[in-house]
């Protein structure tokens, strides 16, 4: 296996669910690990991603996109994402939403405490915070 897809072992895992029972029905029957992953990596090719970042709102949680990355921006920090989040928009409970060009494929969620947030300043102009 190549250091290419151990290293984002962690993001296959996270699509699991959209490629795999797609594939199945496609197939008619259980794909191998080779099938699943050439369609992961077909996914993977036309990733685009948003930020989103959450505020408590009376007693929920109201989410805001913040930011968006193409595939070039994300493979930059996907081996250290958290840190990278850390470092350019500070504490907050984030989600990272990741599209196969327009359709939804998953959220991962990343929680980063004690640091200060830096992203207020991108918000919808009004929001309170």
């Amino acid at each position: 296996m190549s250091d290419t897809f151990t290293s984002i072992q962690w993001i296959k895992d996270a699509f699991r669910d959209y490629y795999k029972p797609r594939l199945r029905k496609q197939l008619k029957r259980d794909a191998s690990q080779e099938e699943l992953d050439q369609r992961f990596f077909e996914i993977y090719e036309k990733l685009r991603l948003t930020l989103l970042v959450g505020i408590n709102q009376g007693v929920g949680i109201q989410f805001y996109e913040i930011a968006q990355f193409t595939l070039e921006e994300f493979n930059e920090f996907r081996f250290t994402t958290e840190d990278y989040l850390k470092d350019r928009f500070g504490g907050g409970n984030f989600k990272l939403n990741f599209y196969e060009i327009d359709s939804f494929v998953v959220t991962v969620n990343f929680k980063i405490y004690d640091v200060d947030s830096k992203w207020e300043h991108l918000l919808p102009q009004g929001t309170k915070v």
